[in-house]
């Protein structure tokens, strides 16, 4: 065994180096719960990130913070030359996402728009000026989407929000069959019940909500959102090369049971 520059064993097959170094990641939703989990994770293991979100995110050394709603194609095509003069994007991950509770029979078209207009056609836009910029750059690249559980394991209050996840997975596994032939992966994280999530934090503070979404996890425990950056990492990095089209559950096997 030898010592790689980041400080990780080397096997006698291939450099086990930090596979996030060097790298230009762009995260959206990026000002707080998964999205912060994910820049900031990003940053530690070398990356150099572009947090973006409605609100500005925190900044630090690696960590270049802009406002972005990801339903703008300006303001997509900021986020994309703010990576291009660092050298070119190689990884997004679409984090931004809203959730709304309101009963089948009262939602209203606007409110349906709104959460499509955001988990699913943000991604999209978001995905594809990432992608144009990594065939234009010649670079291999990865785009990993933040789901939910709720694509597969849903809520009646939650009808349209559940929906849009489900079209973000189809969505992702669609646009990696496209993009394959660029060298550019795409795949889906999908968490389930994550205690610091920044989706409805008042709810979240509840005792008994807690206490309901570990009766509904089989391993009756809540998930972090450094655990969903975990697993985005992983499928974002090189050690991925071979994974695409697919959906990782983050969620205490909560996909697994009946």
């Amino acid at each position: 065994m030898a010592v790689g520059r980041a400080g990780a064993l080397v096997g006698m097959n291939e450099a086990c180096v930090n596979p996030s170094e060097d790298r230009v990641v762009w995260v959206t939703g990026a000002a707080g719960g998964i999205g912060a989990a994910v820049s900031t994770a990003y940053a530690r293991a070398g990356a150099t990130v572009i947090a973006t979100d409605l609100r500005q995110a925190d900044s630090s050394s690696r960590i270049l913070a802009m406002t972005c709603d990801v339903t703008s194609a300006s303001d997509i095509e900021r986020a994309i030359a703010a990576c291009d003069r660092l050298g070119g994007i190689d990884t997004l991950v679409n984090c931004a996402g809203i959730l709304g509770r309101v009963d089948v029979l009262e939602i209203t078209p606007e409110a349906w728009d709104q959460l499509f207009e955001v988990n699913v056609k943000g991604a999209f836009l978001c995905g594809q000026a990432a992608a144009r910029s990594m065939i234009a750059g010649g670079r291999e690249g990865s785009i990993v989407n933040v789901g939910s559980i709720n694509a597969e394991k849903v809520f009646p209050d939650t009808v349209a929000y559940c929906t849009s996840k489900g079209a973000l997975h189809a969505m992702s596994r669609a646009m990696a069959l496209s993009l394959a032939r660029h060298r550019i992966r795409v795949n889906n994280v999908a968490p389930g019940a994550i205690a610091d999530t920044n989706l409805e934090p008042a709810r979240w503070a509840l005792d008994s909500e807690r206490r309901s979404m570990r009766a509904r996890t089989p391993l009756h425990m809540l998930g972090t959102s450094s655990e969903v950056a975990s697993a985005v990492m992983y499928l974002g990095s090189s050690n991925a090369k071979f994974i695409t089209g697919a959906t990782l559950f983050v969620d205490g096997g909560r996909a697994a049971s009946v």
